[in-house]
């Protein structure tokens, strides 16, 4: 299957759902916070359980934030209903996500736009995605070097846009059906995608730097 990002980078991987499958048996985010959240209300604390290592003050303080995000406009769709809205009108709530909720998380020490991604993906993991630093890095390097934190909704009108290109979305569908099947539970579309970028970079990354040659993702 072939996946983009920013409508001009692609990789191929001829069986994504046994990297997703590896990813879950291989690394405890899964274990630890999938498929632990999948069974009881989310809190802020289990952000940390991702990696994300906010200390107990820094938590309250986002916390404040967070509790005040229910009645956001984005939040009340699901991640269908979200891509499939006129693009004006699905750009208006994401500048509004940013401007009440991204902005303000930033502002506290220690809170970056990968933090404060994880942070929101952990309260609603069905539609925020998680944009880490890797990603972070190859939006500056291949679309704009002015895209820093302060520009993170130029971001996420980009991701979204670009998981709305039908290659993208078609095969998510698929890899999501397959892993129900499966009963590999927990893991929702965007979490899927981010897995399998996230393998992607990290692949590229050492590619780069090792000459590596890889059978499973190009």
């Amino acid at each position: 299957m072939k996946f983009f990002l920013f409508s001009k980078i692609s990789f191929e991987n001829p069986d994504p759902i046994a990297l997703i499958e590896c990813y879950c048996y291989q690394n405890d985010f899964y274990a630890k916070y999938d498929l632990l959240l999948e069974h009881r209300d989310r809190k802020i604390e289990d952000v940390n359980k991702i990696g994300a290592r906010i200390k107990k003050e820094v938590l309250l303080e986002c916390k404040k934030i967070t509790e005040k995000t229910k009645n956001l406009s984005i939040f009340k769709y699901n991640l269908e209903q979200f891509l499939d809205l006129e693009e004006k009108k699905r750009n208006e709530q994401i500048k509004e996500l940013n401007e009440f909720v991204i902005q303000k998380l930033l502002k506290i020490n220690g809170i970056g736009l990968s933090t404060a991604t994880k942070i929101l993906h952990t309260f609603y993991p069905k539609i925020i995605p998680m944009i880490d630093n890797l990603l972070q890095k190859k939006y500056r390097e291949e679309i704009s070097k002015q895209w820093t934190e302060n520009k993170s909704d130029e971001i996420f009108i980009d991701f979204y846009k670009n998981l709305k290109i039908k290659c993208n979305r078609q095969n998510l569908d698929h890899i999501f059906e397959e892993v129900c099947k499966n009963k590999l539970r927990g893991l929702t579309k965007i979490r899927i995608f981010d897995i399998l970028w996230w393998s992607y970079l990290k692949a590229e990354d050492l590619k780069l730097r090792e000459n590596i040659n890889w059978s499973t993702i190009k």
